[in-house]
């Protein structure tokens, strides 16, 4: 029997961390018959097989497999960064696609909504694995439906987006692709390192804020374990008082509120991947409360594209913004 794998961590993030994170997912990397039960439709699997320990329990999947399918698009994204194509994927509904992947990701079969899947085309993709990220909102018996169609393993999201970092890493883990995924992580990881060092002394004095448009009046300040905000935090970035050391996603103010970013000399506001400002966004903008801050006022409020980061190459073109802002 193999001795079990532990589980990847990405560059930067301590184990207990990492472990918190991801709600203890933990590839072991062991055969199969090496013993504990399987909850992720792994029986029948012809060839080699190994298990690996995922949000649905310890899960045996091929130990190399052909065909993966996603029913998210955290992971769909996270194999690219890996060069595998999947054969079919949940539609991408947050954020729009990283601009180099919008071609593959345009040729890969849609599977409807990552809440509404429709099982009868990601079985007719017959997958030889299902990848996904586990979330209150996935339908009723989606799960029950997987296990008759192939092994699956689903990332637990946690509380924190900024946990795509884990799950991308676990993603090519469950591929066999966990050196290329270590390899992209590290390219990322030295970009953060290099940004660090080079304006160490600007980002010493000043203190971000993130921001996105919402409905009712209202907007949200995201905080350093957001999507984009753990790229900023990996950077350097210091967030002002009211996000700093904050965990989850983000807080959720009254337009009125936003005096509580008085203490920002930059904000980053919400673009897309393609760096469209969505409407709610744009009407955060327009609001006198915000055009009144400081940041605002001197020219500090940027859009940042990308924002909803789900992905390390996506990470990266973040840290690429950043450094533009940081040189204007």
């Amino acid at each position: 029997m193999t001795s079990p794998r532990s589980l990847p961590v990405p560059p930067g993030v301590s184990r207990r961390g990492f472990l918190a994170g991801l709600g203890g997912i933990a590839a072991v990397g062991a055969l199969a018959a090496c013993g504990g039960g399987d909850t992720g439709g792994g029986s029948g699997i012809q060839g080699p097989t190994r298990q690996i320990q995922a949000a649905n329990g310890p899960v045996t999947i091929p130990a190399n497999p052909q065909r993966v399918a996603c029913i998210d698009f955290y992971t769909t994204y996270a194999l690219l960064d890996v060069g595998v194509t999947p054969v079919a994927t949940a539609q991408a509904t947050v954020g729009g696609v990283y601009a180099p992947y919008q071609q593959a990701y345009d040729a890969i079969p849609k599977l409807g909504q990552p809440t509404s899947i429709n099982v009868e085309a990601l079985a007719a993709a017959n997958p030889d694995l299902v990848l996904g990220t586990k979330v209150p909102t996935m339908q009723p018996g989606l799960e029950a439906d997987l296990g008759q169609i192939a092994p699956y393993a689903l990332f637990d999201a946690g509380s924190e987006p900024g946990t795509w970092k884990q799950r991308a890493l676990a993603t090519a883990d469950a591929v066999d692709r966990l050196p290329q995924g270590r390899q992209v992580a590290a390219q990322y990881a030295q970009h953060a390192a290099a940004i660090r060092e080079r304006f160490a002394a600007t980002l010493g004095r000043t203190t971000w804020g993130l921001v996105r448009g919402s409905s009712g009046g209202a907007f949200f300040a995201d905080y350093p374990t957001s999507w984009s905000g753990v790229v900023l935090a990996d950077a350097g970035a210091r967030f002002g008082q009211a996000t700093a050391g904050k965990r989850g996603a983000g807080a959720r103010l009254s337009y009125e509120q936003a005096s509580q970013l008085a203490d920002c000399d930059v904000l980053l506001y919400l673009a897309d991947a393609q760096g469209q400002v969505e409407a709610s966004t744009r009407t955060l903008l327009a609001q006198p409360a915000f055009a009144a801050l400081p940041a605002v006022r001197a020219g500090r409020a940027f859009p940042l594209p990308n924002y909803y980061t789900t992905h390390y190459r996506q990470g990266d073109a973040v840290l690429t913004t950043l450094e533009q802002v940081l040189r204007s």
